[in-house]
């Protein structure tokens, strides 16, 4: 399959053209707000350089790669299933359900194919931790955190759809869609503004789910780099070292009881970029239709959130 990139992300050059290319596919050419301006990484050597439209309008490329700022994430996603591409885009897909509605609407008349770029449940870990008995899961502690972001960063504009909440909030959503589906309900959230920019800083919140399980949550865009997952069940407990962005190697532990460290499972080297990148041209390629269950759920909790802590009237 032919790929083509929109806008030179720190993501895409470092994982996902390097995932694409080792799936076995090509990447062909790359869109860009101001084309032939500065040198390319070396990992778009031999590529196509262009402007955004006539990446889109390109007859040659199968599929969209879209890791633009979020708000950008719709409007370009759904100009390029009307171009006739399937689209790989970054998460969040939206900011609101609104636009979320729109995006779908044009990805089921289009006979394209869209997924949301969650690479997380691609890993073994996820679904070893899925699989693990250790009876009814009862409670889940996720945090996630780097630290603040230089000034230019999208990251920190609340109108491109900055702030930890929508750029790493999702994730901790989306482990509670893994462990108990459905959609949650938001007992609290208390935001933590930024004294320097327009976004929240850091959010907690608590979501019961309709299984009865409670997820609580810490994201933060201006702290400490940290990642970690605690999971309580009925009969024994189990954590994920680095839930989201695992190293080389990864570790979990788990138990039915007691307060050691309990046994520590590894994880070999897994490129799970590479493996949502398969996963969405195997789905692509056979005429699936695009699911945005998750999309729905995640988005929606974003916004009640929002609401719940202030940041959103």
């Amino acid at each position: 399959m032919r790929f083509g990139i929109l806008g030179e992300a720190k993501i895409a050059r470092e994982w996902l053209v390097p995932a694409i290319i080792e799936a076995g596919h090509e990447v062909t050419h790359l869109g860009r707000r101001n084309p032939c301006q500065e040198a390319l990484p070396e990992i778009y050597q031999d590529i196509i350089e262009t402007d955004y439209e006539s990446l889109l309008a390109e007859p040659t490329i199968d599929a969209i790669y879209n890791p633009l700022p979020n708000h950008l994430h719709v409007p370009y996603s759904i100009a390029a299933l009307q171009s006739g591409k399937h689209v790989l885009c970054e998460k969040p897909v939206a900011l609101n359900i609104k636009e979320l509605k729109q995006l779908e609407t044009v990805a089921s008349r289009s006979g394209c194919y869209f997924q949301e770029a969650f690479m997380v449940p691609h890993h073994p870990q996820w679904q070893w931790l899925q699989k693990l008995d250790i009876g009814k899961i009862q409670s889940a502690h996720f945090i996630f955190s780097y630290p603040q972001q230089p000034s230019g960063n999208y990251r920190n504009r609340s109108t491109d759809g900055g702030g930890p909440l929508y750029d790493i909030g999702c994730y901790a959503i989306l482990t509670g869609c893994l462990l108990f589906g459905g959609m949650p309900e938001v007992i609290s959230a208390v935001a933590i503004m930024s004294d320097k920019y327009d976004i929240e800083k850091q959010v907690d919140a608590v979501l019961r789910w309709p299984n009865g399980a409670i997820l609580n949550f810490t994201v933060s865009g201006d702290a400490a780099l940290c990642q970690t997952l605690h999971v309580l069940a009925s009969n024994g407990w189990a954590k994920l070292d680095v839930p989201v962005n695992p190293p080389g190697i990864t570790h979990a532990h788990w138990s039915t009881g007691g307060l050691e460290k309990g046994t520590k499972v590894s994880f070999p080297k897994c490129n799970q970029y590479r493996l949502m990148v398969e996963d969405f041209v195997a789905k692509s390629s056979s005429g699936a239709a695009s699911n945005f269950s998750i999309s729905h759920i995640v988005t929606k909790t974003i916004n009640e959130i929002q609401v719940k802590a202030g940041l959103l009237s």
